[in-house]
């Protein structure tokens, strides 16, 4: 868990240092994309520092449904762009943001087997 929250910390300020340095995305889709990214990191982190076992399931699924879009958001980002040249930290960067939300769901899925079994229980009295 340290370990996916101490990515996110630094995924978080190596976004803000790119945001400051090449400043903001000019596209609508990167706009949301960073904002989403951003969110998410702050989102993980929070439910990660706290005892998972307290927390409500609800939040423990937008959790875990924001880091599959993040993840997803990734993805096509990385398709969409073009070859980038070889400029320092690039490469740093794109593993960060691949890894980050991965580490975030095995956190996030390991610490909430109790999810599935509520939603089922409350599908089950609706």
């Amino acid at each position: 868990m340290k370990t996916a929250l101490i990515a996110n910390i630094i995924l978080f300020f190596f976004t803000c240092f790119v945001l400051l340095t090449d400043g903001f995305p000019g596209e609508a889709a990167y706009i949301f994309f960073t904002v989403w990214i951003l969110l998410t990191l702050i989102l993980s982190s929070y439910v990660m520092s706290r005892d998972l076992s307290s927390l409500s399931a609800v939040l423990k699924l937008v959790a875990i449904i924001s880091n599959i879009v993040f993840l997803a958001f990734v993805f096509w980002a990385l398709a969409d762009q073009p070859a980038h040249p070889e400029e320092y930290g690039f490469i740093t960067f794109v593993v960060l943001m691949v890894l980050t939300p991965v580490l975030n769901l095995i956190v996030l899925f390991y610490s909430s087997k109790d999810i599935w079994r509520t939603l089922h229980l409350q599908s089950k009295t609706s």
